[in-house]
């Protein structure tokens, strides 16, 4: 990788330098502690980052060898000039009509808990052959990918580099490795990263004003939430669609027409909106949200409710989400890479959800234990567990009820939310 280009990948990441401008007031600060960038990109255990994995990825990213007919790659609805997507309302599909959603952005993909709009991956490394192998996106079968990449010289080299202990071109490295240069697309420093960091001078006024009423008044935080403005979770926020979404892959009526809460950041530049494209300016969104909600018994708890908001405080609110577009310089991947963090481990047979948490993230206990889940909150959880041993859905867990989780052989369990994905409990049986 050239010299230059390093140097700007690692400072997409890097500690922001402290501000010569007007330090933020203590309660500012408080209130933006939750925003704060991560100065480490997570790479999983069972992929762990190697740079001749990214650069394999990278050429696989590229590579019309991907698709069944030689035409299209991932960069074909994923390309870096359209902020890693294609910047229309539908792409076209292969037989000429338009797809059914809106391609989202494949940057900080690295923080992601499932994926698509439906939740339908589970990690990156099956997202990455989902386009592959669908007959409207780029129609290949897994065998013929793997066939017309061992036809081209220059892999052989490249998958040993990355993989040198299975060198072997599969479906699997090549997902890996897909998967690899993914993680390392990381949206850059934004105006508002700078505010965070302590420049009070970094955004206007009336963008300050408009995170008061993201915050606040609006209650757009309790979706957009976090330091990408995202809880990675699936909500109806009432689209005139009959596009059933989270609600048909988990098969929860409830969730019927919910659909992920995608990232804010550079929201500026990533017109047009929602998962159909069918919204095309922020003005248009925020207005959806004050008198454009189709009204059904699916709609999320967490919908704002705009409808009193003032004219100024719209142009505030889009202000606020303008500041969101990174600094031009900073606009690049990373390459800076940290392993998942580990947790202490627990004994307790009752674990609490509130505030989309649940009350312990790692539990021991014993075959023939059940584990009782409780939802002490104020919305509803979907409780999934899927392993060789156990396979469970709870539906839909309205807040005050219980679940049990009846664990009868030995194992280590991986415990999520279908509706709150960044919900998780590993649980070890032992």
């Amino acid at each position: 990788m050239r010299p230059l280009a390093v140097l700007i990948l690692l400072t997409a990441l890097a500690p922001l330098p402290a501000s010569a401008g007007k330090p933020l007031d203590p309660a500012t600060a408080s209130v933006l502690a939750d925003f704060v960038r991560p100065t480490t990109v997570p790479y999983p255990d069972s992929n762990p980052y190697s740079k001749a994995k990214v650069e394999l990825g990278r050429k696989l990213f590229f590579d019309t060898a991907l698709s069944g007919d030689g035409t299209r790659s991932c960069a074909t609805c994923h390309a870096p000039v359209s902020g890693w997507q294609d910047g229309v309302a539908r792409h076209q599909a292969l037989d000429g009509t338009m797809l059914g959603r809106r391609t989202p952005s494949a940057q900080d993909g690295a923080w992601g808990e499932l994926f698509f709009w439906d939740g339908r991956a589970a990690s990156l490394e099956e997202q990455a052959l989902g386009p592959v192998q669908s007959v409207l996106e780029m129609n290949q079968t897994l065998d013929g990918m793997v066939r017309t990449l061992e036809a081209k010289p220059e892999y052989s080299g490249l998958f040993a580099g990355a993989f040198p202990e299975n060198p072997k071109i599969t479906p699997d490295t090549v997902a890996k490795a897909i998967a690899t240069f993914e993680r390392s697309l990381v949206s850059g420093i934004t105006p508002f990263d700078r505010w965070v960091a302590g420049d009070d001078k970094a955004i206007s006024r009336e963008a300050k004003r408009g995170f008061d009423v993201f915050t606040g008044q609006a209650g757009c935080v309790s979706c957009h939430s976090g330091w990408q403005f995202t809880d990675h979770a699936f909500h109806d926020i009432g689209l005139p669609s009959d596009d059933l979404g989270r609600g048909a892959i988990i098969k929860v009526p409830e969730l019927n027409h919910a659909f992920k809460t995608p990232t804010l950041r550079n929201v500026a530049d990533r017109a047009p909106y929602m998962h159909d494209g069918s919204i095309d300016t922020l003005e248009g969104v925020v207005e959806h949200y004050r008198s454009g909600i189709v009204q059904r018994p699916t709609l999320s708890p967490d919908l704002p409710r705009i409808d009193a908001l003032s004219d100024r405080d719209i142009k505030d609110l889009v202000a606020f989400l303008h500041s969101l577009s990174p600094d031009p310089a900073t606009a690049a991947d990373s390459l800076t890479a940290s392993a998942p963090s580990a947790t202490d481990a627990s004994d307790t047979l009752t674990i609490v959800q509130k505030n989309k948490q649940f009350s312990e993230r790692h539990v021991h206990i014993s075959a023939g234990q059940a584990l009782t889940i409780e939802n002490h909150d104020t919305r509803a959880h979907n409780i999934q567990v899927f392993s060789e041993n156990l396979e469970f859905n709870s539906g839909y867990q309205e807040p005050g009820e219980h679940v049990s989780l009846p664990f009868t052989q030995a194992g280590t369990y991986h415990v999520f939310c279908g509706i709150h994905p960044k919900m998780k409990l590993q649980v070890d049986v032992k």
